[in-house]
């Protein structure tokens, strides 16, 4: 299955938990020396950590807190909060992992590095291999009611 993937997806979690954002990664979501991004695990089976610069991060909270109250939404909200790590970026790209959504997340050795568009997906190598059947299901599904 390693043939599916673009190796330029693929990174490394150092031995100290830092993981080197894709120099095109950063690029498209602005991201630079110094910025504060938030980091997020999705409790999802598998889990796998979400990454958003602060415009995104606001721009969730939003959309968090939009529509129709409820308990299950105020409980997703106290979750985004309660879980949320803030990290800084290093000058070489780098942002560090914190143990505990590593271990979360089983984020070691070689990840993937997603971007969403509006956000950043890191996950386990395995579990999004393992996951790929199910993408490529959703994307023809998506792509004949499209075209």
């Amino acid at each position: 299955m390693n043939n599916y993937f673009n190796e330029k997806s693929f990174q490394s979690i150092d031995p100290k938990g830092r993981l080197l954002l894709p120099k095109d990664v950063r690029s498209a979501a602005k991201i630079g020396k110094g910025d504060v991004l938030y980091l997020l695990p999705n409790l999802a089976a598998p889990a796998y950590m979400e990454i958003r610069t602060r415009k995104q991060w606001n721009a969730y909270l939003n959309n968090l807190r939009s529509g129709d109250g409820g308990a299950d939404k105020k409980d997703s909200f106290r979750y985004a909060m309660m879980a949320k790590e803030e990290m800084k970026v290093d000058g070489t790209g780098r942002v560090l992992i914190p143990t505990r959504i590593r271990v979360t997340c089983q984020l070691d050795g070689l990840v993937a590095v997603i971007n969403m568009d509006s956000y950043i997906e890191v996950w386990n190598k395995g579990n999004v291999e393992q996951r790929y059947a199910d993408m490529i299901r959703a994307f023809k599904e998506t792509n004949d009611r499209m075209f």
